[in-house]
């Protein structure tokens, strides 16, 4: 298939209020000329991020207010969106995580997590992809993590949706070769965001530490990654050596390192 070319053309984008999904979105309209749907729960970011699009470049940006928490938030989010336009391509970006042992997340903050990490992606997969496949043309980039690639103590339940998430990206990408579609993701590694304050990880790691990557060089890149339809990329020297001997070791040696790294 030839790159994807996003000029004029309608993409939506979820946790686009910070971090990496805002990243992500303003690159797109403003780099790559898209216009875009930009959805997350905070109305007045998303305002700002529309504001700041517009009066750079001539793209269209629609907000959709929704918490990918409810259970029927991808419906929410796919009729908004296609009431916007055709649809070209869906970026799954919403994300939360807990920091800490397994057993003291509190009941809430793991239904959260298992709820916007993998049911609401899941789900608002499948109802753009449904509308992609009729169409026989679209694109869906998911941002998963390294930790869907390995193993991730102090940050379990987490691991587990992005594994989980990882692993049904890469699915419909193989039921799905060859009808036009594209399915990419992008295993991210960590990044001096929102998500990662309100977890607690930037006292693990202060938060100019080069273990933290810039998150708009890594927009940069997952995008690029997304045009040439890569099914997974992995950003930065760090997270590639460590997604390489999570392959080339043994699985108990991987949870040793990964416990001893993020130890509290």
């Amino acid at each position: 298939m030839p790159p994807l070319d996003f000029a004029g053309k309608l993409v939506v984008v979820t946790g686009a209020s910070s971090g990496l999904g805002r990243e992500i979105a303003f690159a797109l309209a403003v780099r790559e000329k898209a216009d875009v749907v930009i959805a997350a729960r905070r109305r007045d970011r998303l305002e700002s991020l529309k504001a700041e699009i517009e009066s750079r470049v001539s793209s269209r940006v629609h907000i959709v207010t929704v918490d990918l928490e409810a259970p029927d938030s991808p419906q929410t989010l796919f009729h908004a969106a296609t009431a916007a336009g055709e649809v070209f391509a869906l970026v799954n970006c919403a994300g939360v995580t807990f920091y800490g042992r397994t057993l003291d997340a509190p009941a809430d903050t793991v239904r959260r997590i298992l709820a916007v990490n993998q049911l609401a992606v899941m789900q608002a997969t499948m109802l753009f992809l449904q509308e992609f496949l009729r169409r026989g043309s679209g694109a869906v980039l998911t941002v998963t993590s390294l930790y869907g690639l390995v193993p991730g103590p102090y940050q379990n339940v987490y691991a587990a949706a992005k594994h989980a998430v990882q692993t049904f990206m890469e699915g419909l990408a193989g039921e799905y070769r060859g009808r036009g579609v594209t399915i990419s993701t992008f295993a991210a590694g960590s990044m001096a965001t929102e998500m990662i304050r309100h977890a607690g990880l930037d006292r693990h790691h202060a938060a100019h530490s080069s273990v933290f990557l810039d998150p708009a060089r890594a927009a940069r890149a997952a995008i690029s990654s997304f045009k040439r339809g890569r099914l997974i990329l992995v950003h930065g020297v760090l997270y590639k050596t460590a997604a390489l001997l999570a392959r080339v070791t043994s699985r108990r040696f991987g949870v040793w390192l990964s416990e001893r790294i993020m130890r509290p």
